[in-house]
């Protein structure tokens, strides 16, 4: 029904009389078929005036079938058709072709439908054209449908993004890497350009700026290289950072880059990305504003309107909990080595004919306090007091009995010489401990006596793997102690037994994070653990304190699996 009144005849169709119908043609479209198809014929004269309707037309254009027959085309659908329309409609038809297209029409009760339409010349049994057929069927549906689809289509695409989104940031557990692999993902799909810029004490640094197209990121390189953010300029993430508001800007005028730009060769260089549009979203986690995310349009035909701000702000959030958990590793990080150290000597004395190491490496990078201790002291002018020990558990109770042990060793030394009786001291402490569950230690505690040819040693083993004695020849010994461990039973004692070391001997003392660690389950144990020292003998102690926890690190991998503590000891000649 998309033909006005007069249009064919406007048009040079030459009308037919009163007389000439029915035409043959027309007595074609009154086929049963037409009755039953959910498609709206409407035939109009040249003059067009409806001169057939099937049902279909009544259904679709909400006027009963004895309102159509004889009216006006245009009388039923009043929303005019353009001149360009008309024309194309009024061309295809002159050329005995058919037009097709889409128009809104008003139906009877007010309401307005899309209907597709297929015009085409209607010819009596002579081949003269005595009007227009026009086939109509609902497009409302079809375009809801093709929106429905859109909209499912952008959904799954979104939910792809954001699952994209969470891979790339749990895939490195450091977050800069996190962050530059989230940046990859926002490229193209939201942007043509992604930043990410960290508040980093008074300063501002750029961790990520990534491009989608490779030629164009060497440019962005240069720009990050020569103008990184400045703290005090005016750029949108400097002022989302100052203020934690969201900047939204669909146009990037020429004005507003000559102002956030440093010079002349700083403004050339973006003109050169061809910003267009950005929107600029801070990263706050926990109230605190630690960053910016800045995603830019670039010459695309795709500008920031607004449409998109959503998704951005949950792109922030998840970087920004990124950034917090980081900060917060990192500070627990730093309140373990600063409590950890506290619970070591810091420093190792000097002992005259005796070469002395030591080694502690924290499992999980340090994060948490662990119960490996170690510690050596002068107890007199000739005698000095070793001990290394495994409390059970982590934390801030393993801390605070380890921190115990160790003091107390040190006061109940200055009285007690004897290695045996140290160790009942340090079971009463851990007796004594007020925890809410009862933690136990393995304890290895010697006295160590130098004296011309190598030096004594008096040594107690509560439960602690054995320490290794390589001779100078390259024999290995373990001085084996079965002795039970501490914090399990009252009025215990510990045996105390003798050894030399000679010239040249060495003895290792370690915990067992040494050896037992893993690889594919085998563990890297007491045997390796000689021959790694068999073979570095001849090195100096420090050298053989970093082999060891070389070699445990080759066998099991970079990152321990637990606590790794050794103290190294070897005779020399005075």
């Amino acid at each position: 029904m998309t033909t006005g009144p007069d249009v064919a005849a406007q048009r040079g169709y030459e009308a037919v009389s009163d007389s000439a119908m029915p035409a043959p043609g027309l007595l074609n479209l009154q086929s049963r078929i037409l009755e039953l198809i959910d498609t709206a014929i409407i035939a109009v004269d040249l003059h067009g005036r409806i001169i057939f309707a099937n049902p279909y037309a009544s259904t679709l254009y909400g006027w009963e079938s004895v309102d159509l027959l004889g009216r006006l085309a245009s009388d039923m659908t009043p929303m005019a058709l353009s001149p360009e329309t008309e024309a194309e409609i009024a061309a295809a038809i002159a050329r005995g072709g058919s037009w097709e297209g889409t128009f809104a029409v008003r139906r009877r009760d007010g309401s307005v439908i899309t209907v597709r339409a297929i015009d085409s010349p209607l010819y009596d049994a002579h081949g003269e054209m005595v009007g227009i057929v026009s086939a109509g069927i609902d497009a409302t549906r079809e375009r809801e449908a093709e929106l429905l689809i859109k909209e499912r289509t952008r959904a799954a695409a979104v939910s792809q993004f954001l699952a994209d989104c969470g891979t790339a940031l749990a895939s490195s557990v450091d977050y800069e890497e996190a962050l530059r692999a989230l940046g990859r993902s926002c490229v193209p799909f939201m942007a043509d350009l992604c930043m990410i810029d960290v508040a980093d004490a008074r300063s501002v640094r750029r961790v990520v700026a990534a491009h989608h197209l490779p030629e164009m990121q060497e440019v962005v390189d240069e720009l990050e290289r020569r103008y990184p953010p400045d703290p005090n300029g005016a750029h949108p993430a400097i002022e989302a950072l100052r203020s934690g508001a969201t900047a939204l800007a669909s146009e990037m005028s020429d004005a507003f880059l000559r102002s956030t730009t440093r010079d002349e060769h700083h403004y050339q260089i973006v003109k050169q990305l061809n910003f267009t549009s950005y929107v600029c979203v801070p990263l706050i986690a926990r109230g605190r504003i630690l960053g910016a995310l800045t995603l830019v349009t670039c010459g695309t035909d795709r500008p920031f309107d607004g449409s998109g701000l959503d998704l951005a702000k949950d792109v922030a959030g998840r970087a920004a909990l990124v950034l917090d958990n980081a900060r917060m590793l990192s500070e627990s990080s730093y309140v373990a080595q600063v409590l950890q150290a506290s619970l070591l000597p810091p420093s190792l004395p000097a002992i005259p004919g005796i070469e002395l190491a030591a080694r502690y490496v924290a499992f999980g990078a340090g994060m948490e306090v662990g119960g490996d201790f170690y510690d050596v002291f002068s107890v007199g002018r000739s005698a000095w007091v070793f001990a290394l020990g495994d409390v059970c558990g982590r934390g801030a109770e393993a801390a605070v009995v380890t921190g115990s042990i160790r003091h107390t060793l040190r006061s109940a030394a200055l009285e007690i010489r004897q290695p045996g009786r140290l160790v009942s001291v340090a079971n009463e402490v851990l007796l004594r401990a007020d925890t809410d569950v009862r933690l136990f230690a393995t304890l290895l505690c010697g006295i160590l006596r130098p004296h011309a040819r190598g030096a004594r040693i008096a040594l107690a083993n509560a439960g602690h793997p054995p320490p290794i004695l390589v001779r100078a020849d390259g024999t290995v010994e373990m001085p084996r102690n079965d002795d039970i461990i501490i914090g399990v039973f009252e009025n215990m004692t510990w045996t105390t037994r003798t050894l030399a070391l000679n010239e040249d001997d060495l003895l290792i003392a370690y915990t067992d994070g040494i050896t037992e660690a893993r690889r594919d389950g085998e563990f890297f144990g007491p045997e390796r653990l000689a021959a790694v020292v068999q073979a570095a003998r001849d090195r100096s102690i420090e050298e053989i304190a970093d082999r060891v926890i070389d070699a445990v690190r080759d066998f099991a991998g970079q990152e321990p699996s637990d606590d790794l503590a050794l103290i190294a000891l070897r005779a020399r000649p005075r």
